[in-house]
């Protein structure tokens, strides 16, 4: 299930569905936590493999002298310690998808076999005499840097350029702050469900609260700070700021320096920094109008909208958006 209100998000789901159906690799990148093996399940789920297997593996769960055997599988005796033959998650997933998490760290002697897996839909295991055929679906993941890497010839090129075929970037949560109350009200409902809780709501503050978070662990951390909160919440009650933890700051505690992306100060004039996302330059430029007209305004809707040029509604969306509360003006 897929809880968003961003653009940025609606094109990144609009690709896992267009990519769906074909069988060329997938390049997933984002930082911890931004949901990389989510939409990997997603696609699968959308494939025509989705009655297969789906298998994640993680590149930096096992030591590197057994990662090629566990990827490509051995036989019984191709080692000291191989005792029976094993046929690797590659060929566990015939016929269905393998995510590769964590593709960046990859051992480098292991990644032109995973190149000739790509290349040749075949695969040589240990102690095998010759190589075998199979049909998976290879979608590959990393928060890592992967274009830096190439560059400083830590990662291989050819296969970079074969994985990235379809290249699917996760934005970090703190540039789509629309996305944090419909995914708060998700978690909420699912984690009141688990605990046994009923009929609880968050407050504006407790939103107001969460969107101003800059979130580096992305929707993990807001998954585990809700799961939180309904755990020490009673039946019915209001959740408001006080039941978060003290990871989650005072809202005051954000009102800093403006370019960490805080409202800034009632100037006419605005610094916007060139090496930014345009949507965070937008935002910056739209909430400092917002702030100067609700400022001019006293903190009245129809006013400030009116100097706007916008509707009251648009306004309060805008304002939801950009976390502005009428109540809080900065001076």
């Amino acid at each position: 299930m897929w809880v968003f209100a961003s653009e940025q998000m609606r094109r990144v789901v609009s690709t896992a569905k267009r990519a769906a159906p074909s069988n060329l690799p997938v390049l997933i990148t984002g930082e911890t936590g931004t949901g990389k093996e989510a939409v990997a399940r997603f696609i699968h789920q959308h494939s025509g493999r989705f009655r297969e297997r789906f298998i994640p593996y993680n590149c930096t769960s096992s030591p590197r002298e057994l990662v090629e055997s566990q990827l490509f599988g051995h036989r019984r005796g191709a080692f000291t310690g191989a005792v029976e033959n094993n046929l690797g998650v590659v060929r566990a997933a015939q016929d269905g998808t393998l995510l590769l998490d964590e593709i960046a760290e990859l051992d480098h002697g292991v990644q032109p076999k995973l190149l000739r897996l790509i290349e040749n839909s075949e695969v040589h295991p240990l102690g095998q005499p010759k190589p075998l055929s199979v049909d998976v679906r290879i979608i590959a993941a990393t928060n890592a840097d992967i274009d830096q890497l190439v560059r400083d010839r830590l990662f291989r090129a050819d296969l970079f350029y074969r994985l990235n075929i379809i290249h699917l970037r996760l934005p970090p949560l703190r540039e789509r702050p629309e996305d944090i109350p419909p995914l708060a009200g998700h978690f909420l409902r699912r984690y009141s469900v688990d605990h046994g809780k009923r009929n609880l709501r968050l407050s504006g503050a407790a939103i107001e609260r969460l969107t101003l978070q800059e979130w580096e662990g992305n929707v993990r951390q807001l998954a585990n700070e809700i799961n939180r909160a309904v755990a020490f919440a009673e039946s019915g009650t209001l959740i408001t700021p006080e039941h978060f933890s003290e990871a989650v700051a005072p809202a005051s505690a954000t009102q800093g320096d403006p370019s960490d992306g805080a409202p800034v100060a009632p100037h006419d004039t605005v610094t916007v920094a060139t090496d930014q996302p345009l949507q965070a330059a937008r935002d910056r430029i739209e909430r400092a109008l917002i702030l100067r007209a609700l400022r001019a305004a006293h903190g009245r809707v129809g006013p400030a909208a009116k100097r706007l040029g916008i509707s009251r509604k648009g306004l309060l969306l805008k304002r939801r958006r950009l976390n502005i509360d009428v109540k809080r003006l900065p001076d």
